[in-house]
């Protein structure tokens, strides 16, 4: 028999739940303000150059990131993976624009793995993907020191916000269970709808598959299972991956 409804799992922060709609809608717009701001002062660092190096004894030339070339070096030894982490957010925002389907972020991302769940989750400090980007971009951007970022005081506001939200200590990382969604209320995760080969393999593999899905019906997440992400529950996740 077909499915017609799924268990599905969303990670996130409870912060972000127990905010009302309007807060989590003007938190979301802080942090798209931060980023518009600061994304120009990025992009000459990641236009490819053309550099010259030496290998095996003999001159070459390669394209490189001046972001990479300057600021690597400097950007981890103020933070572990911090320039992976700022290339990382700075892709997202480049396909984003670029209307990436994977990068869109209007809808609820949820899977079906509760352990991909909690990836998202653990990386929920910031305030979702949205408020982990913005992070990523003021965190660099104050280690590489541009001129006049925050000549705008609303941004320079918007971007304490941020910063306050991620400061260690203060996260809450959770798992939502949402029961019984419609599989006619899911696309996949790029925003397309689900063809009849999705529809045969949620039906047959849903329960071991890493599937990963838009929700495009409102839903209110406080209203659903939460579960905060204690170690228990962390080795509970973990072991039931092994199997």
């Amino acid at each position: 028999m077909a499915r017609n409804t799924l268990t599905l799992y969303h990670g996130t922060d409870l912060r972000i739940l127990e905010m009302t709609k309007e807060e989590r809608e003007q938190y979301k717009r802080e942090c798209n303000l931060v980023i518009d701001a600061l994304f120009p002062l990025y992009q000459p660092l990641i236009k490819e150059e053309m550099v010259e190096g030496v290998c095996n004894g003999n001159k070459i030339y390669y394209y490189e990131f001046p972001l990479k070339l300057k600021y690597e070096r400097l950007l981890d030894e103020k933070g572990e993976h911090m320039y992976h982490n700022l290339i990382k957010a700075l892709n997202n925002i480049e396909c984003r624009n670029n209307n990436n389907g994977l990068y869109q972020y209007k809808d609820l991302y949820v899977c079906a793995s509760k352990y991909d769940a909690m990836i998202y989750a653990q990386s929920s400090f910031a305030g979702g993907e949205t408020g982990l980007i913005a992070y990523r971009l003021i965190k660099g951007a104050e280690i590489i020191g541009f001129d006049n970022m925050y000549n705008d005081p609303v941004v320079k506001q918007a971007a304490e916000r941020i910063k306050e939200f991620a400061k260690e200590g203060n996260e809450r990382p959770a798992i939502v269970t949402i029961e019984n969604i419609d599989i006619k209320d899911l696309l996949r995760e790029d925003g397309r709808p689900l063809s009849d080969i999705d529809l045969k393999l949620i039906n047959d593999f849903v329960g071991v598959a890493r599937f990963k899905f838009r929700y495009t019906k409102p839903i209110e997440l406080s209203q659903c299972k939460v579960e905060p992400l204690n170690e228990e529950l962390y080795f509970r996740i973990i072991k039931e991956e092994e199997y």
